[in-house]
Order: C-alpha cells, then sequence, then structure tokens
C-alpha cells in the first residue's frame, strides 16, 4: 500500500528499480499506478504451458531432492527435510520461477491492452 505522505524510502526506490528492471513494461504506467497494475498482473491465471511448466519443475525439483539409503540411515528425518527444504526453496525459484514472471508479463499486457481499449487517445507504444 502506498505512503500517504508521499515521501519514498531508499528500500521502495530500490523495490521500484528492480520491479521496472524485471518488468520493463511497467514503465508504461505512471507511477502512482504501477502497485495496482502489478496487483492485477498478478491475479492473471496460468495459461497451458505456465501449468505444464510449474508441475514439470516441482517433479524436476523433487526427484532432484529425493533421499537415497545412505542419507536415511546417516542423518534423522527432521534434519533431512530441513535439508530439503533450505534446498528446495532456491531451486524451485530458479526452476520455477520463470513461469510466474511470464504470467505476470502476460497479466501486464492486458492491463496494457486495457488502459488502450478504455482510453482510446493512447497511442500504441
Amino acid at each position: 500500500m502506498p505512503k500517504s505522505n508521499g515521501i519514498r524510502s531508499p528500500g521502495d526506490s530500490f523495490r521500484q528499480a528492480l520491479l521496472l528492471r524485471a518488468l520493463p513494461r511497467l514503465g508504461k504506467f505512471p507511477p502512482a499506478e504501477r502497485d495496482a497494475a502489478l496487483a492485477r498482473a498478478r491475479e492473471t491465471r496460468f495459461d497451458l504451458i505456465e501449468w505444464i511448466g510449474v508441475l514439470a519443475g516441482v517433479v524436476f525439483v523433487t526427484w532432484l531432492l529425493r533421499f537415497d539409503q545412505h542419507q536415511m540411515a546417516a542423518f534423522s528425518l527432521p534434519v533431512l527435510y530441513f535439508a530439503q527444504f533450505v534446498t528446495a526453496a532456491p531451486l524451485l525459484l530458479l526452476v520455477v520461477g520463470p513461469f510466474y514472471w511470464r504470467c505476470t508479463l502476460r497479466g501486464l499486457d492486458e492491463e496494457i491492452e486495457r488502459r488502450r481499449q478504455t482510453d482510446p487517445s493512447r497511442k500504441r507504444s
């Protein structure tokens, strides 16, 4: 939620710079509308390719992090599960994250098109 006093912290500026670098289409929105446009873009449903990618990525990471008998004998289950969780988080970010990114980019494209349809005076860019 945006701050009401209009003063932006260095963290907000850094976050906005990262978002603009990762999602260049977000720059087509005025700064005051970016958070709302991004929230609407994140609500976009996955298409078939994204669903298949997410499911395949989760299966692949699960397969990579399976336990063998030697690990099961050497460590307790809570330690193994904790190590598996700590390893799975960055792997899922690398393997599945691009599909979420693609979906968000598609949602931003839909938001841009929706803005063009509601205000026909906007030129195509």
